[in-house]
């Protein structure tokens, strides 16, 4: 295997972590705007699952680069 593949290899895991980070804000603050809209509460639940998006989203990445810094 040459040097680019053994990047790619080992970056692999960080670059899914990074795409589920990206995928559950997306639908977190999906779901909370359609919430919102249904009654009529428009930016608390939408900021919350937000939040709560980048916060899985963050200690899903914390976590899988401490088992590829092992």
């Amino acid at each position: 295997m040459n040097a680019f593949q053994e990047l790619i290899k080992k970056a692999a895991p960080i670059m899914a972590a990074v795409q589920s980070l990206f995928l559950y804000v997306i639908t977190l603050s999906a779901i909370g705007y359609y919430v919102d809209k249904k009654f009529k509460t428009f930016p608390i639940l939408f900021i919350i699952l937000v939040f709560v998006g980048l916060f899985v989203g963050f200690f899903q990445l914390y976590t899988l680069g401490k088992k590829v810094s092992r």
